[in-house]
């Protein structure tokens, strides 16, 4: 399959759809082709967002990601341990931990790692380009509801997070690389790459993370784009891979083309 960000998607009724993988950045190498991107988007009656961004608000979404009320990471790692990741995190990458020991370790590896990329962005790529197709006028929808994604989270044990964000602190040179790596493969439109290092990542997460919701995904873009024509931004890992959206789309009759 031909590596790219941006693909038609055509039903088996003859609409078409565009499918763009976004990253959750404000790198500036994020936001190539800008023009051709937002053409398609105005040539799009509905524009489907990864996750939803609305209705709730991104502060709402916020909370959602905050582990059980009265949960902190001071409470599930020993004083001796958090404060020696909470020193390390912080020579290492410029973090401060203790305002994120309410969130989920999950989202606190997250922001540590994307925190060497460039802030050259006012906008996060998925926002920026969430924004503009409102500005446009077009219909707003999303794929995961902010629900689903607490509940994603939920499924996979805070142990298993936890063992991850200490693994930052053992190696943040390679946490470090391995991001950078991500944006280099993204800027490049290397998706198979890309997709790559991401399965390797997840480890054994890939398939809550990426094969379950790929399918989930895929099923709903095929139902609703059969007579109507939508513009896709979710992550780029998704699309790629034997049980990718594109490859999903296409087995359910869509022709798929790069653009």
């Amino acid at each position: 399959m031909t590596e790219a960000l941006l693909w038609r998607v055509t039903s088996p009724q003859g609409f078409d759809s565009f499918l763009f993988g976004t990253m959750h950045v404000r790198d500036a190498l994020a936001f190539g082709n800008m023009p051709l991107i937002k053409s398609c988007i105005n040539r799009s009656e509905v524009y489907y967002s990864e996750l939803e961004m609305e209705s709730k608000g991104l502060g709402s979404l916020a909370e959602l990601q905050r582990m059980p009320r009265g949960q902190e990471l001071t409470d599930i790692m020993s004083f001796h341990h958090y404060s020696r990741l909470r020193r390390i995190i912080f020579r290492a990458f410029g973090v401060d931990i203790h305002p994120l020991r309410h969130f989920y370790p999950m989202i606190v590896a997250n922001i540590i790692q994307t925190s060497v990329l460039q802030k050259t962005s006012d906008e996060i790529l998925d926002y920026y380009l969430y924004q503009y197709a409102r500005d446009q006028g077009k219909e707003m929808r999303y794929l995961e509801s902010q629900r689903k994604q607490l509940a994603i989270f939920q499924q996979i044990p805070i142990a298993y997070q936890v063992k991850a964000l200490r693994q930052l602190g053992r190696q943040p040179a390679k946490a470090k690389n391995q991001i950078q790596a991500l944006l280099q493969d993204y800027a490049s439109r290397n998706t198979r790459q890309l997709y790559q290092r991401s399965k390797s990542q997840l480890g054994k997460l890939r398939h809550i993370l990426l094969y379950q919701r790929n399918e989930q995904m895929a099923l709903r873009l095929v139902e609703d784009l059969m007579h109507t024509s939508g513009f896709i931004a979710v992550g780029a890992a998704h699309l790629y891979g034997y049980k990718g959206i594109l490859r999903l789309m296409k087995k359910a009759g869509y022709l798929v083309s790069s653009l």
